[in-house]
């Protein structure tokens, strides 16, 4: 239920389908102890195994072309160089963020010269 109701919230229409698919699976129990039924379920159960698989594959396909993953390939080859590349956008940040701070205090200077 938890799955679904992530699924949900994300709008996840293709996690919401494969776990109302093994919902439905499970609902089509067979009766029966015979080594039909027996072969019935077990075959289920394979499938909804392959299907799953199939679904955690294509996560894993989304996640590792996500940008954090090349960041951390780029890091991980970076450090191989003896290169800290993750100190270095940090630093890159930095500069940034003093840049601006710099900015903001001259436009404020120049607003309490024209207002003074």
């Amino acid at each position: 239920m938890a799955e679904a109701n992530r699924a949900y919230e994300t709008g996840d229409l293709e996690a919401l389908q494969r776990i109302w698919n093994e919902y439905q699976d499970t609902q089509d129990d067979i009766e029966g102890e015979d080594i039909g039924a027996a072969l019935v379920r077990i075959i289920r159960q394979i499938s909804l195994a392959k299907d799953r698989l199939s679904t955690i594959e294509r996560e894993l396909e989304i996640l590792r072309g996500s940008e954090i993953a090349l960041l951390q390939k780029q890091a991980q080859a970076s450090a191989q160089d003896g290169i800290d590349l993750l100190e270095q956008l940090a630093e890159s940040v930095q500069e940034q963020i003093d840049l601006a701070k710099k900015e903001f205090n001259a436009l404020s200077s120049q607003e309490e010269a024209s207002n003074g």
